[in-house]
């Protein structure tokens, strides 16, 4: 196996535990869904970003978005009177999850990009230039 190689495949493996350490962390951290009554949702759920369902006793009482919903904009006072501030956390932290997810991707391609940039342009400056290939020596 070639030295680039072998620098390519254990920095990809750090650079993906990185981001699986991370993965782990932001989703442990998360104990509650968007919406008030929510558990927490499944990891690929959370990733795809698909709508939440809205949970049974809501839809029976027909109550208005901003007592149960807290992923609006909402200002402090209403999320306490709402009851939301747990809600309103695993919300953000579902975001943050997202947001590390991609951007995990971006790095790894960005690396990818700037790892065999670098290789090419080292190796083409370590080569040899004009070094004539020697005539081969007479056997005796």
């Amino acid at each position: 196996m070639k030295l680039k190689t072998k620098a390519w495949l254990v920095s990809q493996g750090l650079l993906i535990t990185t981001a699986v350490v991370i993965q782990l962390t932001f989703y442990r951290e998360i104990k509650l869904g968007p919406l008030l009554g929510m558990a927490k949702r499944p990891y690929w759920e959370i990733i795809t970003d698909r709508p939440p369902e809205i949970p049974e006793f809501i839809r029976e009482k027909q109550l208005p978005p901003k007592l149960w919903d807290a992923r609006l904009p909402l200002s402090l006072d209403e999320i306490r009177a709402a009851n939301l501030a747990g809600h309103r956390r695993g919300h953000r932290r579902e975001e943050g999850l997202r947001t590390a997810f991609y951007g995990a991707w971006l790095v790894n391609g960005l690396y990818f990009g700037v790892f065999h940039l670098l290789c090419w342009r080292i190796s083409a400056q370590v080569r040899p230039r004009g070094i004539q290939p020697s005539s081969p020596k007479p056997n005796h």
